[in-house]
């Protein structure tokens, strides 16, 4: 039996629903089956919406009708969940992201909060090509019930935040399990916590993400009318935090990054290779003027870039990594390898206390980014060794991630990736803070495939 899988794309970190628009409780019976092939402990938790009651019911009768054993965390948030996964072989978040149109779905992670990688949901298949039988009633699973998840996750988080800290945070919880962890962390450091949206709702509707994150209009009026506070809006499930300052300016997602790095000031950090110049200059201390950072060191991995993937990402923090930032979220490895916002929104209220983060982002300089995409005909095999041939030649220090190659040079960078899909295509991405240097990298960049086009 075939079925198309009911579950997240796991090369994401940005917290989805299932891609599969019939995804239905059924579905839960199969993956429960299916899972129970190789883990034999399953912590389960699920959001606040009403059909995550359901669907978890399904997947719990799937594991424990297979002889899996169910660790039941309740409603959590994302995060709280990928720091309770060490209690199993794997866990399972149950979530609906209304905000996208879908319905409930099934998020997959590791014992140490990452995400399930392809390979691992292609191991699932088995189950659908082979099924064992199912064991007699004698060998079914238990559930055992794990209340502390959250309270767990919460003394973690809040045990990374010593000082006391003064400042005003206007908070929207998204009537989501975040406001079980967030504003009880951030008022245990000291913050006085104007709240929105912190009771347990089932019917309300998350706002929809644009290039700076979660909207809320209603956290961006209370700000503007209470001087001197910050905005922090939550996705339901706590994996992603967008900010406002003072003024009640949005951030974007590289900006609330970049404070995370100039914050913390970690040893070694992991992004995509598609990442824009501001990360590199907040991480190497030239946006502070402090410049103490070396640019490669045999001690300690540095800036580390990744293909253009959560599992790259994860992979990356999982290996020594402090901090990794993938499509808006952020992994802090002293927690888990989950995206977490809950912990992005602590952070960024420590930057507020000591400083104004109004007067930091006006500080940063302005990138410019230039992109286009080109038709591809021919060999991409050819192509890539046409490429990679090339770049041996050419100045600037080339980096080669999968199908993308990245050419830093004094004043920027420019990135080609092969995109191999139905209709393949040619992406071509340049940075540059001058406008006319930003023109010339992009007119370097497509000479540079139209070469390789021709040399197939």
């Amino acid at each position: 039996m075939k079925i198309e899988h009911p579950m997240p794309q796991a090369e994401r970190i940005l917290l989805r629903s299932s891609p599969s628009e019939d995804t239905g409780p059924e579905m839960g019976l199969l993956l429960g089956h299916a899972l129970a092939m190789d883990h034999r402990r399953v912590v389960v938790g699920r959001d606040l919406m009403r059909s995550s009651s359901m669907m978890k019911e399904a997947l719990v009768a799937g594991l424990t009708s297979s002889g899996a054993d169910v660790i039941d965390a309740g409603i959590v948030s994302g995060p709280a969940l990928a720091l309770a996964a060490s209690k199993g072989d794997c866990a399972v978040y149950v979530t609906e992201y209304r905000g996208y149109g879908m319905c409930s779905g099934y998020l997959l992670m590791n014992t140490n909060g990452s995400l399930f990688r392809r390979e691992q949901i292609r191991h699932l298949d088995k189950f659908f090509m082979d099924p064992p039988e199912l064991p007699e009633s004698g060998s079914l699973g238990h559930v055992l019930r794990y209340l502390n998840a959250t309270r767990v996750y919460n003394m973690k988080v809040r045990s990374l935040h010593t000082e006391r800290l003064e400042c005003t945070i206007v908070l929207d919880c998204s009537c989501g399990p975040v406001s079980d962890s967030a504003p009880q962390i951030l008022n245990s450091m000291g913050a006085d916590v104007l709240c929105m949206n912190a009771q347990r709702d089932l019917d309300y509707k998350s706002s929809e993400l644009d290039e700076y994150g979660i909207c809320s209009e209603g956290v961006c009026r209370q700000v503007e009318s209470s001087p001197g506070s910050i905005g922090i809006a939550m996705n339901k499930v706590g994996t992603i935090a967008s900010v406002l300052d003072e003024n009640g300016r949005e951030l974007t997602k590289e900006q609330v990054f970049a404070l995370t790095v100039m914050f913390l000031k970690p040893k070694s950090i992991a992004v995509p290779v598609d990442s824009t110049m501001l990360i590199e200059d907040a991480f190497y201390g030239r946006l502070d003027g402090t410049g103490d950072r070396d640019e490669a060191s045999d001690e300690e991995p540095g800036l580390v870039m990744t293909a253009m993937s959560a599992a790259s990402v994860s992979e990356a923090v999982a290996n020594g990594a402090e901090l990794g930032f993938y499509d808006g979220g952020i992994i802090f490895g002293g927690i888990s390898l989950m995206s977490d916002g809950i912990q992005t929104a602590a952070v960024i209220a420590e930057v507020a206390g000591n400083n104004s983060i109004n007067r930091i982002v006006d500080g940063f300089p302005e990138y410019l980014r230039s992109s286009k995409s080109v038709e591809f005909e021919g060999s991409a095999d050819t192509f890539s060794r046409e490429m990679e041939s090339r770049l041996q030649d050419m100045d600037g220090k080339h980096t080669v991630r999968g199908d993308a190659w990245r050419v830093d040079l004094d004043s920027g960078w420019y990135m080609i990736r092969l995109l191999r899909c139905q209709d393949p295509s040619v992406e071509i991405v340049a940075e540059s803070r001058d406008k006319a240097y930003l023109i010339g990298l992009m007119e370097v960049a497509e000479d540079l495939v139209d070469e390789c086009m021709k040399g197939q």
